[in-house]
C-alpha cells in the first residue's frame, strides 16, 4: 500500500509517497515532474523487501515553494534533511533520475556517510546541442491568460515538446497520453515556475563528477537504449572510476508501469552485491 506524507524541513514541507518496509530507498524524480513518476517503482521496491520513498522535490508537486534564487546545494540540503527524518541512521540507497541525478550527486558530496549506494539514472553529462534544446524548452514564453482559452493549447504544446524531448520515437498510445498528463499536472502544480529546473540546468556537472570520484560512495549508473541521454552514460562511467553501469534495452522502463520490476532489479542486485562484499570482509 502506498502512503503519503510530509517532511518538515528547515526550508518548508516536502511531500512524499512511500511503500514497504526494510532498507530505505529515496528516489528523486526527473524535472519538471513529481514523485508520481515513481508510483509503480516504489511498489516494486516494497515487494522486494525495501522501504521506498519518492519525494516531490522542492518547487515541484506538493512540496514547498520559495522566492528568489535556487541552487542545487539548496535541493541537496533539503534532501539530506529528508533522509535523516526518514531513516534511523542506517545508510540509504539514493536514486536520482536525469536532472534529479544532479541533486543526488550533490547530496552524496555533502553527506557521503548517509548513502549506501548512489544510483544515477541518465545523468546529463551534456552534449551542448541537447543541453541548449532543453534549456530552451525549460524557458517557455510567459503565459498570457485569455478568455477564449488559447493559452490552454499553448500549455499543451509545451507539454508535448517535453514529451518528445524524452520519448522522441514513442507512438501515441494511452500509456504515452498518461505520461503527458503527468507532465501537465506537474506544470500546473508548480505554477509554471521554471526557476528550479533552470538551477539544475546551470549545475557544473563536470566538476561534481570529479569530486564524486573521490567521495567513497558506490555508484551505479543507469541508462536506456531509447533515452536521449544515452550518449552520456559512458561519459559518466569514464569520469567516475569504479562505478558500475547498466543499460536497459529499448524505451526507459520507468515510463511504463509494467517496467517497474525491470527498473528496480539492477539496483537491488548491486545493493545486495555490496552488502555481501561487506559481510564477507567481516568474516
Amino acid at each position: 500500500m502506498t502512503r503519503f506524507g510530509y517532511f518538515d524541513t528547515t526550508r518548508g514541507q516536502v511531500h512524499f509517497r512511500e511503500a514497504g518496509a526494510g532498507p530505505a530507498v529515496v528516489l528523486l524524480h526527473w524535472t519538471p515532474g513529481t514523485s508520481a513518476q515513481y508510483s509503480a517503482v516504489i511498489e516494486a521496491f516494497a515487494a522486494a523487501g525495501f522501504r521506498a520513498l519518492a519525494l516531490d522535490l522542492p518547487g515541484f508537486g506538493q512540496s514547498l515553494r520559495r522566492e528568489g534564487h535556487w541552487s542545487v546545494a539548496d535541493f541537496a540540503a533539503t534532501v539530506i534533511e529528508c533522509i535523516a527524518l526518514a531513516n534511523d541512521g542506517s545508510k540509504t540507497i539514493l536514486v536520482g533520475g536525469h536532472l534529479g541525478s544532479e541533486i543526488a550527486i550533490e547530496t552524496v558530496l555533502r553527506a557521503p556517510e548517509r548513502i549506501a549506494l548512489a544510483v544515477l539514472d541518465g545523468t546529463p553529462v551534456w552534449d551542448e546541442t541537447l543541453r541548449a534544446a532543453i534549456v530552451s524548452g525549460a524557458t517557455p514564453p510567459a503565459l498570457e491568460i485569455r478568455e477564449a482559452g488559447e493559452h490552454m493549447a499553448e500549455i499543451w504544446a509545451q507539454v508535448l515538446a517535453g514529451v518528445r524531448i524524452w520519448r522522441p520515437n514513442a507512438a501515441w498510445t494511452p500509456e504515452l497520453a498518461a505520461y503527458a498528463m503527468k507532465l501537465l499536472k506537474a506544470r500546473l502544480l508548480s505554477d509554471f515556475d521554471m526557476r528550479p529546473s533552470k538551477a539544475l540546468l546551470d549545475y557544473d556537472i563536470f566538476g561534481a563528477l570529479a569530486r564524486l570520484a573521490n567521495a567513497g560512495v558506490p555508484v551505479l549508473a543507469l541508462s536506456a537504449a531509447g533515452d536521449p541521454l544515452r550518449n552520456c552514460h559512458e561519459a559518466l562511467l569514464a569520469r567516475v572510476p569504479g562505478a558500475s553501469g547498466h543499460c536497459f534495452p529499448g524505451d526507459h522502463p520507468v515510463h511504463r508501469r509494467a517496467g517497474a520490476p525491470e527498473y528496480v532489479e539492477p539496483i537491488i542486485a548491486r545493493w545486495r552485491a555490496l552488502a555481501e562484499a561487506v559481510h564477507g570482509a567481516d568474516h
